[in-house]
């Protein structure tokens, strides 16, 4: 009896100079100088909270943040958006901070389907960064490194996630293309992750391929159309084709191509554009383009992954924002002298 009261007081000691030893490393400041200011995404865990405020140097250990945090139950407290930090502060200080209202900020909102390019230029247009910057920053060894893409693509192209974001005040385009590239692996990471799994070879070179391949397909998908029911019949006919070795002949990857050479183009698809090679002309290559031609949103590279289960071979716009799809030539002919020849 006297040795199990023994041990449970002995616990008791241990646990109360575990607490005291951990609110005493809580109270030893960091001096921020100078101030540092951090963007808490929307949904952040305190584990990646924690994580952004180490890598800033506002706080020396990630564990002992979320610890506390969950110690003074203020782990579901934390609140997205722009916060600021400068001076001596302990974390007990630095948790007060991320639990009351953000600074300001500033809403983005990247649609899908753009290119980095016209990301670049939408960032210029709201005065955020100049467009030479961000091109720069998706373009850049380091960069490419962190986002996996392939070295035939065209630099960070289909990484890039399109979302509404947060940013906090003069936050540089390195900065905001570090945000989607977080938001990428955050919303993307599963499906791509499926993607994988299905590979017989789970070696690394062939996972990387596999990533490439669906990302170009997702972003071919999203811009043949932006009805959510046809993406993965689109995805159906890129597929189909891509087995048969058939060329997808898709016009996006066209325009794409002319448009990263910087060639001249007028907005008209000529004969000429379609007979002209290039390693994103799919009128002229019977295989997907080496890259992604936008950064396409979850609903695309969810149908890249799983099309739908037909043997469609072709489609044709019907001019309402819709498509006719024809398994056979003959049918597809049909359609085009429909909706295209009238």
């Amino acid at each position: 009896m006297k040795a199990a009261v023994l041990a449970v007081c002995t616990a008791l000691v241990i646990a109360a100079g575990a607490g005291a030893y951990l609110y005493w490393q809580a109270a030893e400041p960091v001096n921020i100088d100078p101030e540092v200011t951090v963007d808490v995404p929307p949904g952040a865990t305190p584990r990646r909270v924690a994580s952004l405020l180490q890598e800033k140097g506002v706080v020396r250990s990630r564990r002992l943040l979320v610890t506390l945090a969950r110690i003074k139950g203020m782990d579901r407290k934390i609140r997205h958006g722009s916060h600021s930090f400068s001076g001596p502060m302990d974390v007990h200080q630095v948790l007060a901070e991320l639990v009351s209202s953000p600074k300001p900020t500033i809403r983005l909102t990247i649609p899908e389907g753009l290119t980095y390019r016209e990301i670049a230029a939408l960032i210029e247009s709201k005065d955020l960064a100049p467009a030479a910057d961000y091109e720069k920053a998706v373009c850049a060894p380091a960069f490419l490194a962190r986002t996996g893409a392939s070295a035939e693509a065209n630099c960070a192209e289909g990484h890039l996630f399109p979302d509404t974001y947060n940013l906090a005040p003069g936050m540089s385009a390195a900065e905001i293309a570090d945000l989607q590239l977080r938001g990428f692996r955050d919303a993307l990471g599963p499906a791509l992750a499926e993607a994988v799994a299905r590979l017989e070879s789970a070696d690394a070179t062939a996972a990387a391929e596999e990533r490439n391949r669906i990302l170009t397909l997702a972003s071919i998908i999203e811009k043949e159309t932006g009805r959510g029911e046809e993406r993965t019949l689109i995805a159906a006919v890129l597929h189909n084709r891509l087995r048969r070795g058939m060329q997808l002949q898709t016009d996006p990857t066209v325009i794409y191509g002319l448009l990263a050479a910087g060639k001249p183009w007028d907005g008209n698809l000529t004969r000429a554009h379609l007979e002209e090679p290039g390693p994103y002309n799919t009128y002229t290559i019977a295989a997907l383009p080496p890259g992604p031609i936008c950064n396409p949103g979850r609903a695309s590279v969810e149908a890249a992954v799983r099309p739908a289960d037909n043997d469609y071979l072709y489609f044709v716009a019907r001019g309402d924002g819709s498509h006719e799809f024809s398994r056979t030539y003959a049918d597809h002919r049909r359609a085009v002298r429909k909706y295209q020849l009238r």
